[in-house]
């Protein structure tokens, strides 16, 4: 009985899994995308580890803009600047300034 017992405690014990999954792994695009996050939070997280490492990362749309020749990205550019809904390509590539300027207003 007592043998019956202590099989039954054990065989309710969880056992962990030993999975060894790697950040690079669980961030990558695949795997962000498959689990329902969007294109856009792919990117944001790919450019964050990016910058934390010291390299460079643009996105398939700003690869392609960069591209373009001038003429192209000239009016790119102005439609841009007279709408401000329009996506300008600079996804999380801007310098951020810590202190106030006259641009600002």
């Amino acid at each position: 009985m007592k043998k019956l017992l202590l099989f039954a405690i054990l065989a309710t014990v969880p056992v962990a899994a030993q999975a060894a999954v790697s950040v690079d792994q669980a961030t990558s695009p695949e795997v962000l995308i498959n689990n329902g996050y969007s294109k856009q939070t792919s990117d944001m997280v790919n450019v964050g580890k990016a910058r934390a490492t010291g390299r460079t990362y643009y996105t398939d749309d700003e690869k392609a803009f960069q591209k373009q020749n001038k003429f192209v990205r000239f009016w790119r550019k102005l439609y841009v600047y007279t709408d401000p809904a329009a996506e300008d390509y600079s996804f999380y590539h801007h310098e951020t300034k810590t202190t106030p300027s006259y641009t600002d207003l």
